[in-house]
């Protein structure tokens, strides 16, 4: 990088001068291709007024060369020459004269300028060539170019420096090479000041007037960063790099700024309390309590910070806010200081971090550097957005509204009245559209495994239903699915299978072949009663014992552990023998000392005894 190409003077409001003459605004079409927009216009008459001299033989038009003067004075008077001069003058490449023969035979006219059936003067004058009245040809003409303008006028209408889609507006400069351009952030302009880039950028240059400047908050998880930047660097002569600092970043004159942080965020959950309380309920934690506290406290911090400040915000050119949500970018508008439909507020179109003093440095050099960057690559057709975006219920695709067959809609009907148990409404279909009870459940891919009614009731768990469907409707058990199973093989619970048998009970053995069927035994509803009965206590009683059990192990877990800190501890007779032993080791003198000293004290607690009576 030379010298010119520095950092420091790539300063948006400090620009180097070379720099500066060097920028050449870019504009792009709606796929990012750069487009040139020229303004300039041909006088049509220029060349033949001006012809070159260094090369009179040649139509600069039509770009071709002729060996005499004469063959060039009979070009001039074609229509061919006509066509590509009008061409030239609207600034579009000429076209061969094979091309022009295509044009001229699709639109089926002849030429009538003169130049086969109209004897001319070699003395005419080149003047003469354009003084024919308008014709059929002209006509054809004027409409092709009047196309050719359209299409150019629309290509430039729709071309402009804005249509990068990205964040940045590029420039050419002669200081970088073919590939590279200056990027620059669209957000540091105004509505107004973007549509004149670089006019701006000159402005900006001017020293007489006093220094702009610009607010900067960030806020996000409990943390706030707020400034008021000067647009004047301040002075880094001799200043080294700090670490985690640039030099540019040291240069930020930051005319106010305040930090802190409260907690309001749960550690590992992301998200303030208030969003959690709105999402979840209201938690009654300390923590939360204290979270919802801090949210609070903070808020009323920020209002404050932003009245202080009011003298200097009124004085910004751009009010720069990174907020996560809709509800922190409120904080910043309800004090009253802020509107929210103030032009100057902007959302910082980088990625941030933690809000800090020297995060603020560095997204101000972001946005106020020129950067250098690759030039732009025009997308592909195919991945071009439309320029109308259908509304997303017309995005949906229109499924193909297959017709169903009338056993497939009875079937659909049936298994949503077995799923919700409804008996009655069960037999009132059947009985309304004439089905069997065992017609086949359609289609057959998707019911293979449960063809019937009594198939679909067994492996749903169904048990009511598959006893109305037995007992009252007569189904047959002993049909098999394409596996080879019945509807008792489907059967998962025990209250199902109960349910099977019971209605072999209520049907009598001489219904059906049962044993085909596989269903078990026949039961009465008494006995699956006894059964139920005996299976309730049986189940209590291995559940009470299996508690005992657990008890026990519990307490002798517990009897363990208080062992192991206190030990097993000593007996009262060990105690007493010990003070014989110690009564023992003593002399008979000292033993009669003890003993009076005994009795002593006995004889005293009883007169107290006697004198509180």
């Amino acid at each position: 990088m030379t010298d010119t190409l520095n950092k420091a003077n790539t300063y948006i409001y400090d620009l180097n001068k070379d720099i500066l003459d060097s920028l050449e605004l870019m504009s792009f079409n709606s796929l990012v291709s750069e487009v040139i927009i020229n303004t300039g216009k041909l006088d049509i008459n220029e060349e033949q007024k001006f012809p070159d001299k260094t090369s009179l033989k040649k139509c600069n038009s039509c770009d071709i060369e002729f060996e005499t003067d004469l063959l060039l004075k009979s070009h001039y008077r074609e229509d061919f020459h006509r066509y590509n001069l009008r061409r030239k003058a609207n600034g579009i490449l000429p076209i061969t004269f094979s091309e022009f023969e295509n044009i001229m035979r699709n639109s089926d006219v002849e030429s009538i300028s003169g130049s086969d059936d109209v004897e001319t003067s070699d003395n005419e004058s080149d003047e003469d060539i354009f003084s024919t009245h308008k014709d059929q040809l002209d006509v054809i003409m004027e409409n092709e170019i009047a196309t050719l303008n359209s299409s150019r006028d629309n290509q430039q209408d729709s071309a402009s420096h804005l249509n990068t889609r990205s964040p940045m507006l590029y420039l050419r400069s002669r200081h970088l090479s073919e590939e590279q351009v200056f990027g620059l952030y669209k957000c540091i302009f105004t509505p107004n000041t973007i549509q004149h880039p670089l006019d701006t950028l000159r402005k900006w240059q001017d020293n007489k007037k006093p220094p702009g400047m610009s607010a900067l908050f960030m806020f996000g998880g409990g943390h706030f960063a707020g400034a008021i930047i000067s647009h004047q660097r301040q002075s880094i002569t001799g200043n080294l790099t700090k670490q985690g600092q640039s030099l540019q970043t040291q240069s930020v004159k930051l005319i106010e700024h305040k930090t802190f942080h409260r907690y309001t965020t749960r550690r590992k959950q992301g998200g303030s309390q208030s969003t959690m309380d709105n999402a979840k309920g209201k938690a009654n934690s300390a923590g939360s309590s204290l979270r919802r506290y801090n949210e609070a406290a903070l808020k009323n911090d920020i209002q404050i910070v932003i009245k202080q400040w009011e003298p200097y915000l009124s004085k910004c050119e751009n009010i720069f806010i990174r907020a996560k949500n809709i509800a922190d970018m409120k904080i910043f508008t309800e004090s009253g200081n802020l509107k929210k439909d103030d032009p100057r507020i902007k959302k910082i179109p980088l990625t941030t971090k933690r809000p800090t003093t020297n995060e603020i440095k560095r997204v101000w050099c972001e946005l106020t550097y020129l950067h250098i960057t690759l030039r732009p690559q025009p997308v592909s057709q195919d991945k071009a957005v439309p320029s109308v975006v259908p509304h997303p219920i017309q995005q949906k695709k229109v499924e193909e509204v297959k017709e169903l067959k009338l056993e497939e809609i009875h079937t659909k009907e049936v298994t949503s009245i077995l799923k919700k148990s409804k008996a009655p409404q069960l037999l009132l279909y059947l009985k309304k559209h004439k089905l069997d009870v065992n017609f086949k459940l359609l289609p057959s891919y998707e019911y293979s495994q449960t063809p019937t009614m009594l198939h679909y009731a067994s492996q749903n768990s169904l048990k009511n239903m598959v006893l109305f469907l037995l007992s009252n409707l007569k189904s047959d058990p002993t049909i098999k699915n394409e596996f080879g199973k019945t509807a008792w093989d489907l059967a998962k619970k025990i209250e199902v299978k109960r349910s099977f048998q019971i209605a072999r009970s209520n049907l009598g053995e001489s219904f059906t072949t049962w044993e085909d069927s596989n269903i078990g035994e026949p039961l009465t509803r008494e006995q699956v009663a006894e059964l139920t009965d005996k299976e309730s206590k049986l189940e209590a009683e291995e559940s009470s014992r299996a508690m005992e059990r657990e008890l026990e192990i519990v307490r002798e877990r517990q009897r363990h552990k208080l062992e192991s800190k206190r030990g097993p501890g000593k007996t009262l007779n060990d105690r007493i023998s010990s003070n014989q032993l110690h009564l023992n080791s003593l002399s008979e003198d000292q033993r009669k000392r003890l003993m009076r000293e005994q009795r002593a004290r006995a004889a005293e607690a009883r007169m107290k005894l006697s004198a509180n009576k």
